[in-house]
């Protein structure tokens, strides 16, 4: 039975929402743009290793949508983006605190509504990333010898490549290191403008 050009035209996506989280939507959202728009695997590993308190609600529903679009849909997890994020604010909680002189002053305890849709994106960008996933997975081997040269011609070829991945792994340690500095400043910066 072959598809309508309607049914193969129909955004494949999952939801999920968290609904009267007790955090303010300001202190949500600063985590919020930090995994906006990226793939669901990706944005939960950075939600790992985020030291704030709203990384683990947005792990969670970002993980709650991931199962929705591979239980009902029969989305494949690996294809899965951030399509939208939203955090918006909830009903606050009033609380009062004894003054001076008599007096009561309010104490307002916020609520956020987070909202998460996912989305399949397939392609040449999503085989390339379904590879370097099985890669990751799987443990990395060195080679020690090459075809068709001597033994030891092959054992002085596998040091050098050896110092080639070695130099490479120093150079993408030094870009990580500059990459969580701008994240942390990103992350801290009140101001969009900064």
């Amino acid at each position: 039975m072959a598809k309508t050009t309607a049914q193969q035209n129909i955004p494949r996506t999952a939801a999920a929402h968290a609904r009267y989280l007790r955090i303010s939507p300001r202190k949500m959202r600063l985590v919020t743009n930090l995994v906006k728009g990226m793939w669901a695997q990706e944005a939960l590993g950075q939600l790992r290793f985020t030291n704030k308190k709203a990384a683990k609600y947005v792990a969670d529903v970002v993980l709650s949508a991931m199962a929705n679009a591979e239980n009902n849909f029969k989305l494949k997890k690996e294809n899965l983006y951030i399509k939208t994020i939203t955090c918006d604010g909830g009903p606050k909680l009033k609380r009062y605190m004894p003054r001076a002189q008599g007096r009561a002053t309010e104490i307002r305890r916020p609520t956020s509504h987070l909202h998460v849709i996912l989305e399949e994106r397939t392609g040449m960008g999503a085989k390339k990333r379904k590879a370097i996933f099985a890669q990751s997975k799987s443990k990395p081997e060195l080679a020690v010898k090459e075809e068709g040269l001597p033994e030891a011609q092959g054992q002085k070829a596998a040091a050098e490549k050896g110092k080639i991945q070695h130099s490479e792994i120093q150079k993408t340690g030094k870009q990580m290191k500059e990459s969580k500095a701008m994240q942390k400043r990103r992350l801290f910066n009140r101001k969009s403008g900064s």
